[in-house]
Parts: structure tokens; sequence; C-alpha cells
């Protein structure tokens, strides 16, 4: 590979995203940090496990973004990498419902597999830039194991 070509696409890249930053209908980033257990189903083999979230505002209800962390569903020292979706439902003021979802892959020593989650939380307003999330997710794999995860955490947005 050339290196020079990379760094070509890695600059057009990084201007991009700095347009991205300064053009008027920016509406921000937010970052999220949660840590709580995942259990296989029926509550077998819980766990510890946390991870954090990256995401791009289309507006104040819909972002969209990365997740990464440690542990899943059976196995506490896996890393999931996922494209993650959070939306908050139109109901509410304090305590907002949310729809959260993803898919990707996960990292393991046992064995590395597809991954996606799908589930709810609440998104305590703590002012117009944070929040306090509790939610829980269904956690399925390609190989066909899943799990519950419950977790809860910040979310601050810039």
């Amino acid at each position: 590979m050339n290196p020079l070509g990379s760094f070509h696409v890695f600059s057009r890249l990084l201007i991009w995203v700095l347009l991205l930053l300064v053009h008027p209908v920016f509406s921000g980033i937010a970052a999220t940090g949660t840590v709580g257990v995942q259990a296989k189903s029926g509550f077998k083999a819980m766990d510890f496990g946390y991870n954090a979230a990256l995401y791009y505002k289309f507006d104040d209800q819909v972002l969209l973004g990365a997740q990464s962390g440690q542990g899943v569903a059976g196995n506490a020292s896996a890393i999931p990498i996922l494209a993650a979706a959070y939306v908050r439902l139109p109901i509410g003021r304090t305590v907002v419902p949310v729809v959260t979802g993803g898919v990707g892959y996960v990292f393991s020593s046992a064995s590395s597999t597809l991954l996606w989650r799908a589930g709810g939380a609440f998104d305590i307003r703590n002012g117009r830039h944070s929040s306090i999330l509790i939610g829980s997710e269904y956690e399925g794999r390609e190989n066909g194991g899943g799990g519950i995860v419950l977790r809860g955490g910040l979310l601050l947005e810039i």
C-alpha cells in the first residue's frame, strides 16, 4: 500500500470532518458512558461490563454513532464494536423514553462473531446538555447465543 495514498485519503477525511463541524446545520455530538451487568438468557453467567459511545446528533432526538467497551452476555472479557443508534421518543420532558440498537462484531478469545443489540432506556434530563441513563437491551449473536444487558450511565451533549 502506498503511504502517500493513505495520507491523501486521511487528509480528505479530516477536511470533511472539520467542514462538518463548522457547517451551520451541524447539530453537535454526544458521548455516553455506561456500566452494568449482562447475563445469558435465564440470568445465567452474570458478569460486569461497561461501554462508551460517541454519537453524531442529527437533531435532539436522533443520534447515530459508534459504541465499544468490554463485556457481552456470557463473556466478560469480550470486546464489542458496534454501529449504534439512540432515538429519543417524543414523549415527556424530564424523563424521556429512548429506543436503542446496534449491530457490529464482538472480539473474544473464545469466538468472534456478529453481534446485535436492541432495547430501550430512560433518558433522565439533568439540563440541556446532560442526562442520566437507565436501560436494558437484548443482545443476540450470529451463533445463536444471546442475553440481557442492564446498564446505567451518563450522556453528555456538546
